[in-house]
């Protein structure tokens, strides 16, 4: 009776089994599990317990019944009457009980410290959760090794956490960053305030860098002193606030570049004027002159500093962006080696005798569409600067190639895909310092000594002659090891033309044809007068658009010469659109100081003939005139 006294009051579940049937439960037990102990007597154990737990509670009771193993402490799951499920720790030993074997079970109610640690397991897979997918990488040390890592990291690096483990986490950093976090690991242990994040750049053992933001804070992990650092992945923004940075600089340089185009290009205009009497009658009186005439050696002078006067205001007009006439198609290579063979090129070499030039010059090279003049300008500024920067002697090479851009190059120019002719020149000389780099193609921005070494345009020249052909630039350099220009030129599959030699007079001269000639400039009129009569042309001159249409409502001509920047007056287009409604279909042959633009282009699609450049010359002039007139 004391027994039983004793085992219905003590505060935990007591049931005795034997062969695998309940003989007694005490009063603790009938509570909770909601059975009288009459209900339960002779009933199965497994009745009482969760049917998931059956395989392993008969694995426990036979072994521990046949003497195989010893009672322990197990955790089962027990259903109440109502059908509740409780967490019982069980405590079995093996007793006697009318003359045989039988299990004496005390249960302990552990429900709430299960109910506890599952919410704790939930909860610690919802902060796994979290802390695997969140943007930062987490790693935590402790005991100078990685204990923990986080998806984030795993992906980023390509280890798991057993392979980092066996790393120290230095090797992760780049070399010349871990002086620096060592230094900051130092201060901040020493009690100095240090910042709580700085950069560092984060090596994968593949080889991969990251550009990082580092944040370490000290935590415990189990129990022990521990450090956890948040690793935040910069490489893509920088790569995009860089390539920002490029762009705006590109767009600076644009703005820069066109504004001093526009005052270029009005200049070069004026001056272009200017010059057409510098050219053009010193070659109208060669031509009437003896050539053991005494005025023949300075008219010759006087035209040939016309003429180098005239390539300079061609300088200015491709750094306005309007210097590249009617393009052709052309082949590199032959552009390269027509310059390398002149004499401006044998006698500039001649003062940099020191220096070796090589050529590697594709063999199948593809054709482009441009002009031969500009071109080989931009060939001449390149060489001449890649010898100036060699003071001491050195080597240029330039080379040609076919190159297909699959993917867009970002360097001084942002290079889109294509397909493209590829011209190079490399020079072993001094080098561009960064700061240059930024303005080496900027007009007047030069490091050699002005009026002695050109004229500060060589390198604008280049980038305007690029621009015009639809190109693009990338510059590498390095101070005291050289510099590599890229020039890319669209490839265009036409084949080139076949040049003819100069014509003779008779193959250009008019029939008496009548020719108006349009112009706002007093002395262009008198010029194109003069040359037109020395080719059998009758002329009439006007001095603007207004005059144009009025002598037209009255009068008739075979062909126009028609200026297009007239002020303050009506321009080409408009004069010529006026003439048309007059006259349909009248010829006309558009002359500027400017190369063609959308006007121009615009007064064609009207009708118009063939675009002639000012200043020009009487044999350009002439078969000009006669191609449109024969059309």
């Amino acid at each position: 009776m004391l027994n039983d006294l004793i085992a219905d009051n003590i505060p935990m579940g007591v049931i005795l089994t034997q062969d695998g049937r309940i003989c007694h439960i005490n009063k603790w037990a009938q509570g909770f599990m909601g059975y009288a102990n009459e209900d339960v007597q002779e009933r199965s154990f497994l009745d009482l317990v969760h049917p998931d737990d059956h395989e392993h509670l008969i694995m426990r009771y036979n072994a521990v019944m046949t003497g195989k193993d010893a009672p322990r402490d197990r955790r089962y799951r027990i259903m109440s009457k109502e059908g509740k499920i409780f967490q019982i720790m069980f405590r079995s030993s093996v007793v006697e009980y009318e003359g045989k074997p039988a299990l004496m079970s005390y249960l302990i109610d552990e429900t709430k410290s299960w109910e506890y640690e599952e919410s704790l397991k939930k909860s610690e897979e919802k902060y796994r959760a979290l802390v695997d997918n969140i943007a930062e990488g987490i790693v935590v040390i402790c005991d100078q090794k990685i204990c923990f890592i986080n998806k984030t990291i795993r992906n980023l690096l390509g280890q798991s956490l057993e392979e980092m483990s066996r790393i120290p986490i230095m090797d992760f950093f780049h070399p010349d960053d871990q002086a620096k976090m060592l230094e900051r690991h130092r201060r901040r242990m020493s009690g100095e305030e240090v910042s709580e994040s700085y950069e560092a750049r984060l090596r994968a053992p593949a080889g991969t860098e990251y550009i990082c933001e580092i944040r370490s804070t000290a935590i415990t992990w189990e129990g022990k002193p521990a450090v956890q650092v948040a690793i935040l992945d910069l490489t893509e923004s920088r790569k995009a606030e860089e390539e920002k940075k490029q762009l705006e600089k590109r767009l600076v340089r644009m703005e820069k570049m066109e504004a001093l185009g526009l005052l270029a290009g009005g200049v070069a205009h004026d001056l272009n004027n200017v010059l057409s009497g510098v050219v053009s009658y010193p070659e109208l009186l060669l031509m009437d002159l003896p050539k053991d005439h005494p005025f023949v050696k300075p008219l010759d002078l006087i035209h040939s500093s016309g003429r180098k006067a005239t390539a300079i205001v061609e300088d200015l007009l491709t750094l306005a962006r309007r210097g590249v006439m009617a393009p052709v198609v052309i082949n590199l290579n032959t552009i390269i080696l027509d310059y390398l063979r002149s004499s401006g090129h044998q006698t500039m070499m001649s003062y940099h005798s020191e220096i070796m030039l090589e050529t590697d010059l594709a063999p199948n090279l593809l054709n482009i569409k441009g002009s031969e003049v500009h071109l080989q300008k931009t060939i001449m500024n390149l060489v001449t600067n890649a010898a100036e920067a060699q003071p001491s002697g050195g080597s240029i090479t330039i080379s040609t190639q076919n190159r297909y851009v699959d993917t867009p190059i970002s360097g001084y120019d942002s290079i889109e895909q294509g397909e493209y002719v590829l011209l190079i020149v490399e020079d072993s000389g001094i080098g561009i310092s960064s700061r240059d780099m930024q303005q080496i193609f900027e007009p007047f921005y030069t490091k050699k000594v002005m009026g002695r070494s050109g004229t500060g345009l060589g390198m604008a020249v280049v980038w305007g002659t690029v621009q015009d052909h639809f190109g693009y630039i990338n510059v590498e350099s390095l101070e005291d090891k050289g510099s590599k220009f890229f020039l890319y030129f669209p490839v265009f599959r036409d084949e080139v033309a076949d040049k003819s030699g100069p014509l003779p007079l008779e193959e250009y001269v008019g029939n008496k044809e009548k020719i108006l000639v349009v112009d706002d400039v007093k002395d262009q009129r008198e010029i194109a007068t003069s040359i037109l009569n020395r080719l059998n042309y009758e002329v009439e001159t006007v001095g603007s658009g207004e005059e144009a249409i009025k002598y037209m409502a009255q009068n008739s001509c075979d062909l126009l010469l028609l200026d297009m920047i007239m002020a303050p007056g009506i321009d080409g287009l408009e004069t010529y659109k006026e003439i048309l409604k007059i006259h349909p279909g009248q010829k006309a042959v558009i002359a500027s100081g400017f190369s063609e633009d959308k006007r121009v282009k615009k007064i064609q699609s009207l009708g118009a003939g063939r675009y002639l450049k000012k200043p020009y010359s009487v044999e350009q002039i002439g078969i000009v005139l006669k191609e449109e007139l024969r059309r």
